[in-house]
């Protein structure tokens, strides 16, 4: 720490200096990533509650309620009527609390927890912390978990499965209402990882697309993780956890006798209010019918992409089922970093040898346009 404080002019320009260093999501090169620019009404909301603590809310009721509105917001959406939850610091946290709930409550001995192939790094993560043995499920032929995989690893140490609605690799969507039955009738803590196709798929049919039911209205799904901060268009951070009900809760709650409230049930203690105000301010702002319009844009930008990459001659993984897309080509891994190479922000994921594109609402249609044009003339070089 310097010993005498910079005045608020040179302050500034370090600050501007330093941003301009990281990318920008309106010039259309992020092609890898889960967030977006956020809407400027979310930017404002975060400026306003900048210094609220959700941590302490007799100190701050008005961004509780904010908060307490979001979720009441999302659980309308993904169809809960007695749902209690909370805006966490993001995906990881909200799945290691869905995690805790049901290894809390089962309270058996060495407790597994029945994870896809595919799920989410967090979830791995979350095992590790809180002494759970990850026993992954295999894949069928979609990249959705096989259900019967699911249902061979269940056990009586077996304190939870998890499905994905929206996985981050290839936006596939498990089948959640047999994951649901398998729940049911083993009397096992179903957890659905909708980080990111929670915000997506109650939109889809008003997209053109099939609506896969993912949600509360199936009997044994007790836990959705869903972000705002991915496809809510709101300022980072702001994951989302939503339980079934209030009971869960209990196995959850941890003692804070000096604050305003008695107890807590999240990890972080300090909670930014910005995010609440940030995440309320853009469901006021855009509606339904906005999400459904944002929604509509990616789907028809995936459409399109996936499309011109096939005229191209590359190979899809699978189609797209959300707002990703994933191809191949002779030598995928080359093809990224000459992408990279270009300014074009892409992911290329080993284990299935492909490249990543994530379709946000940042992008646009010319974007897409220049995107394709780079790959055309990269492929007729020889690399």
């Amino acid at each position: 720490m310097r010993t005498k404080g910079l005045n608020r002019k040179a302050v500034l320009a370090e600050l501007a200096k330093a941003r301009e260093q990281d990318l920008k999501y309106a010039d259309g090169r992020i092609l890898c990533s889960m967030c977006t620019e956020p809407h400027p009404m979310a930017k404002k909301a975060q400026q306003l509650f900048s210094s609220s603590n959700l941590g302490d809310p007799g100190l701050f009721p008005g961004s509780q309620r904010l908060e307490k509105e979001v979720i009441k917001n999302l659980a309308a959406l993904l169809n809960g009527e007695n749902c209690a939850g909370f805006l966490v610091s993001g995906g990881t946290e909200a799945n290691l609390l869905a995690l805790l709930a049901a290894r809390n409550r089962a309270n058996v001995s060495n407790p597994e927890v029945v994870l896809p192939e595919s799920a989410h790094f967090s979830l791995t993560k979350a095992c590790k912390l809180l002494g759970l043995k990850a026993v992954q499920a295999s894949l069928d032929d979609s990249f959705r978990v096989d259900v019967s995989s699911v249902e061979q690893h269940i056990n009586k140490h077996t304190v939870a499965i998890v499905g994905t609605a929206g996985t981050s690799e290839l936006g596939a969507v498990d089948p959640i209402g047999k994951l649901s039955e398998i729940a049911l009738s083993h009397g096992v803590y179903l957890h659905v990882d909708a980080a990111f196709g929670g915000l997506i798929i109650p939109f889809l049919k008003d997209a053109g697309e099939d609506e896969a039911a993912f949600d509360f209205r199936l009997e044994g799904v007790q836990s959705i993780t869903v972000d705002p901060h991915k496809m809510g268009l709101t300022t980072i951070p702001a994951g989302g956890i939503l339980f079934r009900d209030h009971a869960i809760l209990d196995y959850l709650r941890t003692e804070t006798p000096y604050l305003t409230e008695d107890c807590q049930h999240t990890f972080v203690g300090t909670r930014p209010g910005g995010s609440a105000a940030a995440a309320w301010a853009v469901f006021q702002t855009l509606g339904r019918e906005g999400f459904e319009k944002t929604v509509k844009h990616c789907i028809g930008l995936t459409r399109l992409l996936a499309s011109e990459l096939k005229t191209l001659g590359f190979t899809l993984v699978a189609e797209p089922t959300l707002n990703i897309v994933a191809f191949r080509g002779s030598d995928t891994n080359m093809l990224s970093e000459k992408l990279r190479g270009r300014g074009w922000l892409v992911s290329y994921v080993p284990r299935l040898d492909c490249i990543r594109l994530v379709v946000m609402p940042h992008l646009k249609r010319r974007h897409v346009a220049a995107f394709l044009e780079d790959l055309k003339t990269i492929k007729g070089e020889s690399f």
